[in-house]
């Protein structure tokens, strides 16, 4: 929940650190590779949003659990599509642990927020340009308790009882309630301006990105 060291479990080793690094590139390496004659332009403006959002986790971290991360997977899944959405949540969430903190959690918060970035495609969240804000807020709000209570799971270890994960859960609750409310604010300040641009973006390309497409990852 609060983004400090050993909060969220135990550090990895060399080794098991290359081996969650190769997993997430290799998992962002197939959602990002389709063949398109726009496939260069396309990956350069993920690519820029991607880096603002890393930037922003970053710039923010002194202020406990805010994270406007949330509300951008949920606006580029619902603008990009799921394939794109979920690329661009574990390429943020690596990016931006690289000055946060690295670690077991790594893998906690970048499943989660990519699993933000589908449910953002599939719910109609952004129609072409326009935000269905009341029901971004919401999805936001819900979205944010849900990613906190998943990455808290990265704490569990042998010696760790039901008890143990209750209070941890409990105590996290107001560092809950200020990214819920961050989501909100996010959701208002800035989804419209990221929605926008993405639309504008690519609609400029030879094979336009739909708004909500079903672009989901398929076995």
């Amino acid at each position: 929940m609060v983004m400090t060291d050993g909060v969220h479990g135990a550090s990895l080793g060399p080794v098991e650190m290359l081996v969650l690094n190769v997993v997430l590139i290799t998992f962002c390496f197939f959602l990002l590779c389709r063949p398109t004659q726009s496939a260069k332009r396309e990956i350069l403006v993920l690519t820029s949003v991607t880096a603002a959002a890393a930037a922003s986790r970053i710039l923010l971290e002194p202020f406990p659990n805010v994270q406007p991360l949330t509300v951008m997977c949920l606006v580029m899944g619902a603008s990009l599509g799921a394939r794109r959405g979920m690329a661009f949540a574990v390429i943020a969430t690596m990016l931006s642990n690289l000055v946060l903190s690295h670690g077991l959690w790594t893998l906690f918060q970048a499943t989660g927020w990519a699993a933000v970035a589908f449910a953002g495609s599939r719910l109609n969240l952004v129609m072409q340009n326009e935000i269905a804000m009341k029901r971004l807020v919401i999805t936001a709000v819900f979205a944010s308790v849900l990613f906190d209570w998943w990455v808290s799971l990265s704490v569990i270890t042998s010696s760790t009882t039901l008890l143990d994960f209750g209070l941890y859960i409990l105590n996290g609750l107001p560092f809950d309630a200020l990214h819920a409310l961050a989501s909100i604010a996010s959701a208002v300040c800035i989804a419209p301006y990221l929605a926008n641009l993405l639309f504008e973006e690519t609609d400029r390309l030879e094979e336009p990105i739909i708004s909500g497409e079903a672009d989901v990852v398929t076995a």
